[in-house]
């Protein structure tokens, strides 16, 4: 599948999806991942959260150790950087391969919400210029926007 100038393995990203116990889907547009962690034990649950991105396995390894002390270190992980809309995890099935892996469901519906939230925020900014810098504008604009807010 390619979507805006992505090519992307569905088939691959399930059967990575399906098979590792700590599953990473980071969009770097948003700096934040998606950790999904399907390991459990008599007394812990699987774990589904928006993280901030991690700079490297390392640190994600021990943001991991401080959020699942009580389990091992993990023997698979899978980063999948998703660099196409929130949404698209969804349509393209992609979401549904990661909730075969989460017991908890409004959990994990709580987080995609989360996810949609923060890609429009960023969208907004962008548009209203707040944390961007355009390459032109028109005389104006800001001033206008501005307003609009209020």
């Amino acid at each position: 599948m390619i979507d805006d100038g992505v090519e992307l393995d569905l088939e691959a990203v399930c059967q990575n999806i399906a098979e590792a116990e700590v599953i990473t889907l980071y969009f770097p547009l948003l700096g934040r991942t998606l950790l999904v962690d399907a390991r459990c034990a008599p007394d812990t649950g699987t774990l589904v959260r928006v993280v901030p991105m991690a700079r490297d396995t390392g640190e994600r390894l021990r943001s991991l150790k401080r959020l699942r002390h009580t389990l091992p270190r993990p023997e698979s992980i899978t980063m999948i950087p998703w660099q196409m809309r929130v949404g698209s995890v969804v349509s393209t099935g992609v979401w549904a391969c990661l909730l075969r892996r989460i017991d908890d469901h409004p959990a994990a519906e709580s987080c995609l919400d989360h996810l949609r939230m923060l890609e429009r925020t960023e969208q907004l900014d962008a548009i209203l210029g707040r944390r961007y810098e355009a390459l032109w504008t028109r005389v104006g604009a800001r001033e206008v926007a501005e307003e609009d807010e209020r």
